[in-house]
């Protein structure tokens, strides 16, 4: 049977390994598998949300939360849009026309903290795109670990050396040579301090002359984050004074997050919060001034890849599997962004959301509510009609949005 056939047997055949060790059975679907008409994709209903499958590349391509799921999953006879049934008897379309047939192993990729700059690599290369305009700025030859500075002028690149790049005339500012491959790196909100991390060994580098500042001991750890004045540095459940030398060990951000790795740090833009994602899905807020926690937020099982605030601090982005968005006061998820090869990141006005798709290219989504329901209005071609509002959002009083 071909992969894209989907037949009478198509979940028995795909029953085992759609990708390397997973197992998909018709006991872990919450639905039967759909194919969509080309057999080019594969949905798979689950718990809350819903997979959607490269068959030919045998790769998740993305996923997509199901909000009061009823019955029913199909394709449209195009094949650009999923939709199912919710349980208050609205259809609910899921748009997957833009879903790219992903191809490699993985996508490195990293934003400037201002969002306007993205770095991917592309074999040997780092591939930089302005991602304001979409524009292409150039290649630097080199490959690793990526970290920009908070408006995207510089980039260091880990490895064996470190080198830091100047964003746009992509010339070498610095290569450092730290006794081995450095897996790990982070940059100054200003560009002027590098920090590596190899193994236990954490050290501060001076970007301009290249000379190491000072090494720290067991403090080494692959999350890493500088506060936005730059003169702390955050190292998995550790606060680094970059003014004293002094470390301070958050021993109750360790005992709150049950012993699981950091697996991504952020600073809020004020400083005063400090976002600690986890293994397992979690991600602990802390008070940085009160030395404790705030709150816990869960968002799956999955490793938590990257944690953004907004550029006033009330929302943080949180990508785990999928981009979820989160109240930063109430803690409450205020909306879901799919899936991203990388990112996520605001952009400066932190009206929208950026991350790198899986094919590579830069896209972004409103975050603003204005800017939602003007793309809803463009996409539908103007208002909902009565008729069809009573239908698709029952709940709600009808109103002109376009």
């Amino acid at each position: 049977m071909k992969s894209g056939d989907p037949g009478s047997g198509a979940e028995r055949a795909w029953g085992v390994e759609i990708v390397d060790g997973l197992e998909v059975t018709p006991a872990t679907a919450a639905g039967p598998l759909v194919f969509s008409p080309d057999g080019r994709l594969l949905a798979l209903p689950g718990d809350g949300e819903v997979r959607v499958w490269n068959v030919a590349e045998r790769r998740l391509a993305g996923s997509y939360p199901l909000k009061d799921p009823g019955r029913g999953l199909a394709f449209s006879a195009d094949g650009r849009t999923l939709r199912y049934l919710s349980g208050i008897g609205s259809v609910v379309s899921l748009d997957v026309s833009g879903l790219p047939a992903p191809a490699g192993e993985g996508q490195v990729a990293a934003f400037s903290g201002n969002g306007r700059v993205a770095a991917k690599e592309v074999g040997d290369a780092i591939e930089l795109t302005d991602a304001e305009s979409r524009r292409t700025l150039g290649r630097i030859a080199a490959a690793g670990d990526l970290a920009f500075d908070a408006t995207g002028r510089l980039l260091a690149v880990a490895g064996d050396p470190v080198t830091v790049w100047e964003v746009a005339s992509g010339r070498q500012v610095t290569s450092i040579e730290a006794g081995g491959d450095v897996p790990a790196v982070a940059l100054s909100p200003d560009g002027g301090t590098l920090a590596t991390a190899r193994g236990t060994l954490l050290e501060t580098w001076d970007v301009r002359s290249g000379r190491r500042i000072k090494a720290y001991e067991g403090v080494g750890d692959l999350a890493l984050a500088f506060s936005p004045d730059g003169m702390t540095l955050a190292a998995g459940t550790r606060l680094l004074d970059l003014r004293t030398g002094q470390v301070t060990p958050l021993d109750l951000a360790a005992r709150a997050s049950g012993g699981a790795a950091a697996t991504a740090l952020a600073f809020s833009p004020d400083g005063d919060r400090l976002a600690f994602g986890l293994e397992g899905g979690r991600v602990l807020l802390w008070g940085v001034h009160e030395r404790a926690p705030i709150g816990t937020i869960r968002t799956g099982s999955g490793p938590v890849d990257e944690v953004r605030f907004s550029p006033d601090g009330g929302l943080m982005a949180i990508d785990a599997g999928r981009t979820s968005l989160w109240d930063v006061r109430t803690l409450r998820e205020v909306g879901q962004a799919g899936s991203w090869a990388a990112g996520p990141a605001f952009s400066q006005d932190g009206t929208r959301l950026r991350g790198v798709a899986l094919d590579g290219s830069v896209r972004e989504f409103p975050v603003d509510p204005a800017l939602t329901a003007q793309a809803v209005c463009e996409r539908a071609g103007g208002s909902l009609t009565r008729e069809e509002w009573a239908r698709l959002i029952p709940e709600a009083d009808y109103r002109e949005v376009c």
